[in-house]
């Protein structure tokens, strides 16, 4: 044999014993209780006979043999059944190597039952069952091969038909797992997508919104109005906060209410004017996550139609019970709820905001008299 011949057996040698000691190892609480519950199970088939020899002084021994043996049974067939449960989850040899771990199992459970229960002297129920009826016990004779042999093949079949009934859990509960991942997959492609296009609806100005203030500001420009920088300054503030939101998966209470603030702002310096936009939360709400896009539109909504530019805008949260957010957005104007057209709209954007199943979808209400307009806008957990 070859130098190199030599080297791949030893190779080979050492990896499968690798595996095998890799397999031993890996093995799982649940895998132990399950071949235990097993051996235990098989034990108690038959163990109900012993009340038919409790007047023998013996039968607490012949019990123990009665349960030690299907144990040591499973216990072996433990530790051949590993290694090849080990081996990949679509290997099309994984059934064959199954199937000659469980025979394997059966001819080596054997053969140690054979030599080890004879050196603890143990009777068997039969045994007792057999001097009871006043005949001999059979003495200890060598291995019967054709004994040998029906026995390990009844131990197979018992054996084989527990780890097909184990390992078809096993497979459903892998095909289960992987559904589920799948799903969860979905479920995180689905609200990626949507983050992207609410990403991109952050980010994005109005364009005829831009266009007339850019034209004002070049007109203040060109009649060298004093104002023209401060307007061109509050533009330039505004797209540094909504244009770096392409590039953000999320929002909190905080940013919404700097994009709000940067867009008042814009408006209000088209009217050469002030709205400045005061805020009312505790510190530990101003990072909580929130859905985007939702005060900016409100803003728009009020101000779309507003015969005379509010002077103050107040923006509150506050954590209601279930820990939900209430948020409240008001203007010292009356009368700018908007058409009812737009309200149901932005009405229906809620609803098709992502939430937990049972939990009840957004609320928009707003309110408005003749001194001031609120919009109160309830998100649940």
């Amino acid at each position: 044999m070859s130098d190199t011949t030599m080297a791949t057996t030893g190779g080979a040698v050492a990896s499968r014993a690798s595996h095998l000691w890799r397999s031993w190892r890996s093995l799982r609480l649940e895998e132990l209780s399950w071949f235990l519950l097993m051996g235990v199970f098989y034990g108690l088939v038959d163990a109900s006979a012993v009340f038919y020899v409790m007047d023998d002084a013996r039968w607490p021994a012949a019990l123990a043999n009665q349960m030690l043996t299907p144990l040591l049974v499973a216990l072996v067939l433990l530790f051949t059944w590993l290694p090849a449960s080990r081996s990949a989850p679509d290997d099309r040899w994984r059934v064959a190597r199954l199937g000659l771990a469980v025979l394997a199992g059966a001819v080596l459970a054997k053969l140690l039952y054979d030599q080890l229960m004879p050196m603890l002297h143990l009777p068997s129920i039969a045994d007792l069952a057999r001097e009871r009826k006043g005949e001999s016990n059979y003495p200890h004779q060598p291995i019967h091969w054709l004994n040998f042999i029906g026995e390990s093949l009844s131990i197979c079949i018992t054996a084989g038909l527990s780890v097909a009934w184990y390992e078809t859990a096993m497979r459903r509960r892998r095909t289960q797992a992987r559904l589920d991942t799948m799903l969860r997959e979905q479920s995180a492609m689905q609200r990626d997508a949507a983050a992207s296009r609410l990403a991109a609806l952050q980010a994005q100005v109005e364009p005829q919104f831009l266009f007339d203030t850019l034209v004002d500001i070049e007109r203040a420009y060109e009649r060298t109005d004093p104002a023209a920088p401060e307007q061109m300054e509050r533009l330039i503030r505004h797209l540094r906060v909504a244009l770096p939101r392409l590039r953000e998966r999320g929002v909190t209470l905080e940013s919404e209410a700097a994009l709000l603030d940067s867009y008042l702002a814009v408006v209000a310096g088209r009217q050469r004017g002030d709205l400045p936009l005061s805020t009312e939360w505790p510190a530990w709400l101003a990072p909580r996550a929130m859905p985007p896009m939702l005060l900016l539109p409100l803003a728009q909504l009020m101000l779309r139609d507003a015969a005379r530019l509010p002077t103050q805008a107040r923006l509150s949260a506050q954590e209601v019970t279930g820990g939900g957010l209430r948020l409240r957005l008001s203007f010292d104007r009356g009368g700018l709820c908007g058409a009812e057209t737009a309200l149901h709209a932005l009405g229906e954007r809620l609803d098709r905001l992502e939430r937990a199943p049972g939990t009840p979808p957004p609320r928009l209400q707003c309110r408005s008299n003749a001194e001031d307009t609120e919009f109160t806008l309830e998100l649940p957990a």
